[in-house]
């Protein structure tokens, strides 16, 4: 387990430094990959989402060592995708 870790850890370091491009790629990337979700994000305010996928990320990185710290967080950012319409196949 802590190889995974720490390979996690050191690829999200490479990633930091380029935490914007990296999180409008992902968006890209969803968009092109599931077209059907696109409408999800209607309404989003696509910048501060991509703040948001950063800061969850960097959350869950730095709690590896530590996931007892991310069940509250993790189950209420479940629950809230499930009240902006997310569907279990998507």
């Amino acid at each position: 387990m802590s190889d995974s870790i720490q390979l996690i850890e050191q690829s999200f370091d490479r990633v930091k430094p380029r935490a914007p491009e990296f999180a409008a790629s992902f968006y890209q990337n969803l968009f092109k990959a599931y077209p059907e979700v696109k409408p999800l994000f209607a309404e989003t305010d696509m910048e501060a989402q991509r703040e948001k996928l950063i800061s969850m990320l960097m959350l869950v990185v730095f709690n590896l060592h530590h996931p007892q710290n991310l069940i509250d967080t993790l189950q209420g950012l479940g629950s809230r995708h499930v009240q902006y319409g997310v569907l279990p196949e998507h």
